[in-house]
This record gives structure tokens, sequence and C-alpha cells, in this order.
């Protein structure tokens, strides 16, 4: 028997069936007497699992990039550059067609054009979509909140030796809880409002390289201050989704 005949065979006896619609879910979830977004939101996952969707997603998004990177002048890259660029927008794309998250797709392409902008190299982008990946909109908000109490416009101009005392972070560290909690939706109308859902946001952005802190006196939970500053990784991040991140010459300096 030839090799496609004994292929044919296998396809007829294990056909392969279709994946449920979303038509079919709604039946299902109404017959489980499911709550009605909970049958809109599955049906709607179905939707973005059929393969046509997701190629159509990816060509949009390849599209976008295009569209990003039109305006750039020509100029050489290295092979390690070269295939550093091939995997960040592989991953992003991929990335993109699994969510279908527009804002996190926005973040992919500022990434990868701001990266072929830049005049010194990115070394491994790919791990910047990686981080956006991972990322929620609570993170980003915690993140441009660090950059902008811990990160201000002549923080660097009264040190003559280039460098910043830990001593500006802890100072900075009411402004910081305040700056933090109204990011995230805490009421601070109190002064001793909670402190922990800010302490939480920084501490998840050090986990992924984000963010340092920096020690203070031992605190009181749930009042207790804390004090933290963006990393380089993390400035280097909000730079490539353009954001204006102040002093960066200071944390990369020219080489």
């Amino acid at each position: 028997m030839a090799i496609d005949d004994k292929f044919d065979a296998i396809e007829k006896a294990y056909p392969e069936k279709e994946p449920y619609l979303p038509d079919e879910l709604a039946a299902l979830a109404a017959k489980c007497v499911l709550p009605g977004i909970v049958t809109g939101a599955l049906g709607e996952v179905c939707k973005r699992l059929s393969p046509k969707a997701q190629e159509k997603r990816a060509v949009e998004t390849l599209k976008l990039l295009v569209t990003e990177v039109k305006d750039l002048k020509a100029k050489s890259a290295s092979k390690k550059e070269l295939d550093g660029l091939k995997e960040a927008i592989q991953l992003a794309v991929r990335h993109d067609v699994a969510e279908f998250n527009d804002k996190k797709r926005e973040r992919y392409i500022k990434i990868i054009g701001n990266a072929l902008r830049d005049e010194k190299q990115i070394d491994d982008l790919a791990s910047y979509i990686q981080d956006v990946e991972r990322l929620g909109e609570r993170d980003f908000s915690a993140l441009r909140v660090l950059n902008k109490v811990m990160n201000k416009l002549g923080d660097w101009s009264v040190n003559l030796d280039s460098s910043i005392h830990p001593g500006l972070f802890v100072q900075r560290r009411q402004e910081l809880a305040v700056q933090m909690a109204q990011a995230l939706g805490v009421k601070v109308e109190k002064q001793a409002f909670s402190r922990e859902e800010g302490y939480d946001a920084c501490n998840r952005l050090q986990a992924f390289g984000l963010a340092h802190e920096i020690e203070t006196s031992p605190r009181q939970v749930p009042i207790g201050d804390y004090s933290f500053r963006p990393s380089l990784r993390g400035l280097m991040l909000l730079k490539l989704v353009g954001d204006d991140v102040p002093n960066w010459d200071k944390y990369s300096p020219p080489k």
C-alpha cells in the first residue's frame, strides 16, 4: 500500500472533529445555566482560536509593524543584531496572535521600531517583548510612577561624582507611596492609608528585574513606608515603548 493510501486510511478511521463553535458553546453554557458574561467570553475565545482569525491577526500586526518602520533610514546590521530582530518580531507576532491584546501589540511594535531607531544596539531585544507579554497594565502604571518620582530631571546635577546617594530615594518614599496608591486606585484621604498594594506592585517589578528596592527601616504592615527605584532595564523598557525617561544618559552613558 502506498504511503498516501495509508494516510487516507488513518484519516478515515480517525476523522478530525470540528472544534466547538460559538453557537454550540452558547447552547452548552445555557444548558449548564452559566452567566451570560461567561458565555460571551467563551464564545469570543473560540473565535480567536480559529486558524483564520489568528492568521488575520498576524497579518494585521505585521502591517502595523511595516507602517511603524517605513520611514527608517537604511543601516548596516551585524548577524547578531539581525538574528535578535527576527526573534523579536517572531515573538511579538506569536504573543499577539495568542492574546489579541491591542495595548500589548502597540508596545511590541513600538519596542521594535524604537530599537531600530536607537543608535546603540539593543542586546537581547526579544526579552523586552517577553517583558511586555508578562506585564499587565498595573505593572506599567507602577513602573511609570517609579520613573516619575524616582527619576526626576536635575537629580544628577547636584552630584559631582555622577552618582546618586540612596538617601535621595528614601527621602521620596512618602511621595512614592501616595503616587503609587493613586495610580493603583487606593484611597489616600487618610495619612495612614494602606501601602501594601504599592509595595506589592514594586516587588513584582523587582521580580522581573525592572526595579530595585532601597533599604529603609522595618515596615509596619500595612501602612509602613517603602522605597524602590526603577532599574536600568526598567528604564530601557519605558524608553522602548515610547515614554520619556529623564537622565537616560546618566544611567546608560555612551560607550
